[in-house]
């Protein structure tokens, strides 16, 4: 519930400002500033994108967790599509997350996060609760026998008579 009003209130703020922008600068040159940040946009998240890709590969190949370079792809992703997004302040904030130093502290803030166990990576939630379930998991070794039906085991069926058309099918 906390993310929906944002949400909500994001395509209006980008309503005033394009008008705003609009009524300084003129339309024309709003729409192509717009169209300006789009182009941007795919073209740095190609760049950044393959970039992180190619840092993160280097870090698994020496046998380190890529944590830092995924994360820094994440950041170049969201912002990307933050800049394909019409308006101003998806741009400004999609700028912002080029910024290594906010990448750093956003990374840092997360990391703390998960530490302390405020933020779960498990993907496993119970639908009761809504809570995360345990992280220990329960095995249970046992034998089983499996029923096709009631009855004699097959080896031990009676066989129709020899004049009856039916006849069970061949193993």
């Amino acid at each position: 519930m906390r993310f929906l009003l944002p949400l909500l209130l994001l395509p209006l703020v980008e309503i005033a400002g394009f008008a705003w922008v609009g009524s300084e600068i003129g339309v024309l040159n709003t729409l192509m500033l717009v169209l300006l940040s789009a182009i941007l946009g795919v073209l740095i998240l190609q760049r950044q994108g393959l970039e992180a890709l190619r840092k993160a590969q280097g870090r698994m190949q020496a046998g380190e967790a890529p944590l830092r370079d995924a994360f820094d792809g994440l950041c170049f992703a969201l912002a990307g599509i933050l800049l394909l997004i019409p308006g101003f302040v998806t741009d400004l904030m999609a700028l912002a997350l080029f910024l290594p130093p906010l990448r750093t502290m956003l990374y840092r803030r997360l990391s703390v996060l998960v530490a302390n166990g405020t933020v779960h990576m498990s993907a496993s939630y119970d639908p009761g609760t809504g809570q995360p379930r345990s992280r220990t998991s329960t095995v249970i070794d046992a034998d089983y026998v499996e029923v096709n039906r009631p009855g004699p085991p097959p080896d031990q069926e009676e066989l129709p008579p020899p004049d009856s058309r039916w006849r069970p099918p061949s193993p």
